[in-house]
């Protein structure tokens, strides 16, 4: 089994150098072997082009009769920007497919294989818990949004041992390590929006980009979004004045304000006001209405708490530091009402740990 798992693990690599490239479609990978070789190796094109299944098949030319496919998505049955892709599979004579998991969209979900299955080929459902949870995790968005058209909500923050994400002054420059930094911008290239509260735009200054190691913004880069509930945001902060797009949401604002900044390139969106603040599922819905398939929280605690009191955030990403904070006015990751009773606390269904470097993060999905 070891050098299948490779195999599998190739392919689910290959999925992950196109994450955040490929939507509306789900990142795949596909690799086909030969005679105990590599001969074909395929990651999902931008929507409208190849599919990593028909990228490998084109790669491995005339060395597929018999050979094997690894996939980390079943392969698509229906017309769509391109012709079905189990198509191309059986007519190129590949004799066994390896498949992570079924497609999450109902009008695929095992009809692919069914149809694989009746043109003779033999298929495997892939078994590995761990590499089963990587392909689950590539469309995790994809599978979500296919289903109820809502964006995927990933709350992330990282905080010490003893649970505080700032000091008692408000500072919070570096908790985590460079390692979970470095997926924290991962997370951002792969995300459609970054979205913050106006506290941590007025404390840290952010840019919420997505950076290389060495600090260069990469290829594809989120709307920053801010909530503002009265339209604090300063002029002259970097998610102003930086020419990257960026959306304020508030509830008002002055206009000679408002001006200033759409004549900056800043987009200005205003949503009803609650009594706790601004109605955090209209902007949800502001964001939806704009395409964004792919949400990521990251920061403050107001609008942490506010998420997690309405019972919307689909995942969360927990970096937790070897490092000790203390103070009774230190501050937590959550905000929000709270419960009274630990029956009501919010469960997840399923949680994982990972490490980068010192840190350990904790993937959970409620």
């Amino acid at each position: 089994m070891g050098l299948e798992i490779d195999y599998m693990q190739h392919a689910i690599l290959a999925a992950r150098s196109v994450d955040g490239k490929t939507k509306p479609n789900p990142p795949v990978g596909a690799v086909i072997v030969y005679e105990g070789t590599v001969v074909g190796l395929g990651a999902t094109q931008t929507p409208g082009q190849d599919h990593a299944e028909i990228v490998a098949i084109k790669q491995a030319g005339n060395d597929l009769i018999g050979a094997e496919m690894y996939v980390t998505l079943e392969p698509c049955s229906m017309f769509g920007r391109t012709p079905p892709c189990v198509d191309a599979i059986i007519s190129s004579g590949i004799s066994r497919l390896n498949i992570a998991i079924l497609d999450p969209n109902p009008n695929e979900n095992g009809h692919g294989i069914n149809k694989l299955k009746a043109a003779g080929i033999e298929v495997s459902m892939w078994e590995a818990e761990e590499l089963v949870f990587q392909a689950q995790q590539l469309v995790e968005s994809y599978a979500k949004n296919i289903v109820t058209g809502d964006p995927f909500i990933t709350l992330k923050y990282a905080m010490s041992i003893d649970g505080k994400i700032a000091t008692s002054t408000g500072k919070s420059k570096w908790i985590s390590g460079q390692d979970s930094r470095q997926e924290v911008h991962r997370m951002r290239y792969t995300s459609d929006a970054v979205l913050v509260g106006i506290e941590t735009v007025i404390s840290d200054d952010p840019k919420l980009t997505a950076r290389d190691l060495n600090g260069v913004n990469l290829d594809n880069q989120p709307l920053r979004v801010v909530i503002d509930t009265r339209g604090r945001i300063p002029l002259d902060s970097k998610l102003v004045t930086d020419g990257g797009a960026t959306l304020i949401v508030c509830a008002e604002m002055e206009s000679n304000k408002q001006n200033r900044l759409e004549s900056l390139g800043v987009s200005v969106e205003k949503v009803a006001k609650h009594e706790n603040g601004i109605d955090l599922r209209a902007v949800i819905e502001v964001l939806r209405s704009r395409g964004i398939l792919t949400i990521l929280i990251e920061g403050g605690s107001r609008i942490a708490g506010n998420l997690v009191d309405l019972r919307i955030i689909d995942k969360f990403v927990v970096f937790i530091a070897p490092i000790v904070i203390g103070g009774c006015d230190s501050i937590g990751p959550i905000a929000g009402f709270g419960i009274d009773n630990i029956s009501d606390a919010l469960k997840f269904k399923s949680a994982h740990l990972q490490k980068y470097g010192d840190d350990i993060a904790i993937i959970g999905y409620p």
